[in-house]
C-alpha cells in the first residue's frame, strides 16, 4: 500500500512538472518583490446547492435538503513595502427549503506593520465579524465581532500582475508578435503598470483600459524582441484578453508565507444570552507557492488555547489545504480540504471532559468562464462531522463580475 501511495505521488509531481513546462520565461512569479501594490474586486453570485445525509444508522432513511441563495462578495487589498492591508466583505440572502429567508454577512479585514522593507518582522491587527439574521434563546441575534492583535515574521506576496504580464510575454511569442521572450526588466516593468490600475482608473475615468494597454504596448516595443516598431492590432487584443478577457486569473497568485502569534478576544457574541469567552492565545500560519503561471497552493494552520486555567490545555484550532489549476483560458479546476480540531483537552485528571474530535471538509469543482464577466461554477464535496451523520454536496452557481 504504502508503494502504491509513492507512486501516485509521483504520478502527481510529474503532472505539475508537465502542466507548466511552458513556463521558460526568463522571469518567475516569485521575482516580484514588494512594490506597491493595490486591487479590488466586486462579484454577485446567484447560487443553488443540494444535499444528501447518510445516516451512519442503515435503517434510518436518507434526507435530502436544498438551498438558494444570493451574495455579493468585494474584496479590495493594498500593499507597500511597509504596510499592507486587505478587507473581504460577503452580504447574503439564503432561502431554506421549509423555512423562512435569512439575512447573513461575512467581514474580515486586517493591518499589517512592517519593521522594515523586507520579508521580516511586523505587528497585525485583525478584525472579523458575521451577523445571521436568526432567533435564539428567545433573542435575536446580533453581528459577532472578534479582534486579534499580535506580532508575525514572513511575508506573503501578491504577484497576480507579474503571472499576468509572463501570460501576455507568452501569448505574443506564441503568436509570433514577438520573436522570443522579454527580458526580465520589461516583465517587471509590465507588471508594475498592471499594479497601477487604480491609479490609471483615477486619472484616465473610461479611458483606463486603453491608456494601460498603451504604456504596455511601449515597453514590448522597446524590449528589443518585437518583430515590428509598432504593435499590431493583433498584439493590442492578445493584452486586452489577458488584462479585460477571460478572468482567467480571478484566483490570485501568490507566494511566501508568514506566522502570527498574539491574542484573540470576542467582543460582542452572536446573542447576548452568550458570555464572552476568555482571551486565547493565538498561533496563527499561512504559505503559498505558484507552480508556474497555472497552478496555485495555499495552505493554512491555527491554534488557539484560553488565557485561563485551561491555558495549554485546552485547544481549538483547524488547518487546511487549496489547490486551483487553470486547465485553459476559460476552465480552472480547484480542490480544497479543511480540518477543524473543535477540543483537544490534555489536561491530567480531566478525562470526562476530554471530548476531542476532529471534522472533515473536502470539496471539489470546476469554474467556467462562460463570458468575459459571467462564470459558472459547479462544486461537490463530503461532510464528515464528529457524532454527526456524513453529508454529500453539490453546489451550483451563476457569478457576473462587476470588476
Amino acid at each position: 500500500m504504502k508503494g502504491q501511495q509513492m507512486k501516485i505521488l509521483k504520478y502527481i509531481f510529474l503532472f505539475l512538472i508537465i502542466s507548466s513546462v511552458g513556463y521558460s520565461q526568463n522571469v518567475k512569479i516569485t521575482d516580484f518583490d514588494i512594490p506597491v501594490s493595490s486591487a479590488r474586486k466586486f462579484l454577485i453570485n446567484g447560487f443553488y446547492s443540494w444535499a444528501e445525509t447518510d445516516p451512519d444508522d442503515t435503517a434510518a432513511a436518507k434526507s435530502v435538503t436544498s438551498n438558494g441563495r444570493l451574495e455579493a462578495i468585494y474584496s479590495q487589498f493594498y500593499s507597500s513595502p511597509g504596510m499592507k492591508w486587505n478587507l473581504d466583505f460577503t452580504g447574503g440572502l439564503n432561502t431554506l427549503r421549509g423555512d423562512t429567508t435569512r439575512y447573513n454577512y461575512i467581514l474580515a479585514t486586517d493591518y499589517s506593520k512592517y519593521f522594515s522593507n523586507t520579508k521580516g518582522f511586523f505587528a497585525n491587527g485583525e478584525l472579523q465579524s458575521n451577523y445571521t439574521r436568526k432567533r435564539e434563546f428567545g433573542k435575536d441575534n446580533r453581528p459577532e465581532v472578534n479582534l486579534f492583535a499580535g506580532l508575525g515574521y514572513g511575508r506573503q506576496v501578491e504577484a497576480t500582475s507579474l503571472a499576468k504580464a509572463i501570460r501576455i510575454d507568452q501569448d505574443l511569442k506564441k503568436g509570433g508578435i514577438t520573436s522570443s521572450y522579454m527580458p526580465k526588466s520589461t516583465m517587471l516593468k509590465i507588471a508594475q503598470i498592471i499594479d497601477r490600475e487604480s491609479e490609471y482608473r483615477d486619472k484616465y475615468k473610461a479611458l483606463y483600459e486603453s491608456k494601460i494597454i498603451e504604456d504596455i504596448q511601449k515597453e514590448i516595443e522597446n524590449s528589443g524582441v518585437s518583430k515590428t516598431q509598432t504593435l499590431s492590432a493583433l498584439g493590442f487584443m492578445r493584452v486586452r484578453d489577458v488584462l479585460y478577457g477571460t478572468n482567467q486569473f480571478i484566483q490570485p497568485r501568490l507566494y511566501g508565507g508568514d506566522i502570527r502569534l498574539g491574542v484573540g478576544y470576542t467582543v460582542l457574541t452572536r446573542n447576548e444570552e452568550i458570555k464572552s469567552p476568555s482571551p486565547t492565545a493565538d498561533l496563527r500560519a499561512r504559505y503559498a507557492y505558484p507552480i508556474g503561471i497555472e497552478h496555485q497552493i495555499t495552505t493554512f494552520a491555527n491554534l488557539s488555547s484560553p488565557m485561563d486555567s485551561n491555558f495549554a490545555k485546552l485547544v481549538t484550532g483547524n488547518a487546511g489545504l487549496n489547490y486551483y489549476y487553470n486547465l485553459t483560458n476559460r476552465i480552472t479546476f480547484n480542490a480544497g480540504y479543511r480540518a477543524q480540531l473543535n477540543q483537544l483537552y490534555a489536561g491530567g485528571g480531566t478525562t470526562g471532559l476530554d471530548k476531542s474530535a476532529v471534522d472533515h471538509f473536502f470539496s471539489t469543482g470546476f469554474t467556467f468562464y462562460i463570458e468575459n464577466y459571467i462564470s459558472f461554477n459547479i462544486n461537490g464535496g463530503i461532510e464528515k462531522r464528529h457524532a454527526l451523520d456524513t453529508r454529500y454536496f453539490t453546489n451550483a452557481s451563476v457569478g457576473f463580475i462587476i470588476f
